[in-house]
């Protein structure tokens, strides 16, 4: 099925999405723009669209007529944009931003006209969507999806779905922002969509003006959220955390900040799509889930690293030789995870592994110990190269308001770690940030050797 054969079974008339200046009911996403027949006569698209509600009308309605469909943000830098256009296949754009397409391309500017109703419609066809991974260490890779393998987790639950209304804080191009859009739609939910590049207290308010019940963010973003004055003016049922570890202090601020809210944290990657979700509030997941886990989702640990099995997506990246995946179709995750009490613990990414006089220390673990903290609100850990161990723990970190002089906090912060970590996992520096760079997905920005 198509995206708008499912969403042929909504109330026409029900509100599917709001922006900061747009309503539309599904009945409008049934009935797309004319721009869209345009675009998929040429096959293959690249959707870049500055404006979250025309990319929602324009994924909605591409499914289905293009052959395939690639998602990328407009803040895509040139050459890399250029780079990922060449590897997709991709025939045309259909952009609202024009000037930021690398030329040699055909480009279908988006127009907000009707579509004219044509006799003979043709049969619904398989759409291929091509999504971009992170691109931390380098140019993303793509990696093909469909309908079927994005949503092979969606609750489509249209009786429950219509008691929420989905706060949208990730880019939509992205895995986790495709996730929310889909769920939304697909529930029959309202969607609330609001500028993602604008200050967090503006996109807060819009959210807590429409009602928004249920949200999504990155434990990262979930931080900046509780550190917002606009923050109690949300009344949430359901609080979602994804793309980073949910240690036990955000999980436990968010219990206390929304006491009546279903918590859940989902574990998912562009790779290894929607993999399993955990809703018993606790950091990491029953070891349970490793002989049966929910959703038929099977999972593996070995030598420490987490592996998903995901056969429906493709088990190389689009145009590539590169292999993610291996040929039982288990994924690679690069997450370390140990056994500890019957569950398993995420401890970081296996790459950002730092060598400490021989010692492993996953800069993951250190953060947690720093959050901690009554007095830190973010932290992030690095590495210091050391002629003498090969690296020094680095930790940056951005004090609560009215905690004390950061003099005497940074001595609390090192009595704090000595007694929970090995000397060689304490940070031997630690400086004080005004503030911390997250990235577009919402994660703490952090390089990767």
């Amino acid at each position: 099925m198509t995206l708008r054969q499912f969403l042929a079974d909504c109330p026409p008339e029900a509100t599917a999405i709001i922006g900061s200046r747009v309503r539309l009911c599904f009945q409008d996403l049934l009935t797309p723009p004319g721009t869209i027949r345009d675009a998929a006569r040429h096959g293959a698209v690249a959707l870049v669209l500055r404006c979250p509600q025309a990319l929602a009308r324009a994924i909605v309605g591409l499914d289905g007529i293009a052959d395939r469909m690639l998602l990328l943000s407009h803040d895509t830098p040139p050459a890399m944009m250029a780079e990922l256009l060449k590897t997709s296949g991709a025939r045309a754009v259909l952009t609202d931003c024009a000037a930021d397409i690398p030329a040699g391309i055909p480009i279908i500017v988006w127009n907000e006209a009707p579509q004219r109703t044509q006799p003979g419609e043709p049969a619904p066809k398989t759409t291929e969507w091509l999504l971009s991974t992170s691109g931390t260490t380098g140019t993303p890779k793509l990696v093909s999806h469909s309908l079927q393998s994005l949503t092979r987790t969606t609750r489509r639950d249209m009786g429950r779905g219509r008691l929420h209304r989905w706060g949208q804080l990730y880019n939509i191009c992205r895995f986790a922002g495709l996730q929310v859009l889909l769920q939304g739609l697909l529930g029959g939910s309202t969607l609330i969509l609001p500028n993602i590049e604008g200050p967090l207290e503006s996109q807060l308010a819009l959210l807590s003006a429409e009602g928004c019940t249920a949200l999504s963010a990155t434990p990262t973003l979930w931080r900046k959220i509780l550190m917002q004055p606009g923050a109690e003016a949300l009344s949430l049922t359901q609080v979602t955390l994804g793309g980073e570890i949910a240690d036990a202090a955000i999980l436990g601020a968010l219990r206390h900040r929304f006491p009546h809210a279903r918590l859940v944290h989902i574990y998912a990657s562009t790779e290894a799509g929607a993999a399993f979700a955990v809703t018993d509030g606790l950091p990491g997941f029953p070891a349970s889930f490793v002989e049966e886990a929910p959703g038929g989702i099977c999972l593996r640990v070995e030598n420490g690293l987490l592996l998903v099995h995901n056969g429906l997506v493709r088990p190389n990246y689009f145009g590539s030789t590169g292999v993610f995946a291996s040929t039982e179709g288990f994924v690679a995750t690069g997450d370390c995870v140990a056994l500890k009490d019957g569950r398993y613990h995420f401890l970081g990414r296996a790459d950002g592994c730092i060598n400490v006089g021989g010692n492993k220390v996953m800069p993951e673990v250190v953060e947690h110990v720093l959050l901690a903290h009554p007095a830190v609100a973010f932290a992030r850990v690095g590495a210091k190269a050391s002629p003498i161990t090969g690296s020094l723990i680095t930790a940056e970190v951005v004090l609560r308001q009215g905690v004390g002089t950061p003099e005497c906090i940074i001595k609390s912060i090192r009595n704090h770690c000595a007694e929970r970590l090995e000397r060689w996992q304490a940070p031997a520096l630690i400086k004080v940030c005004a503030d911390l760079p997250v990235s577009s997905g919402g994660k703490l920005a952090r390089s990767r050797s």
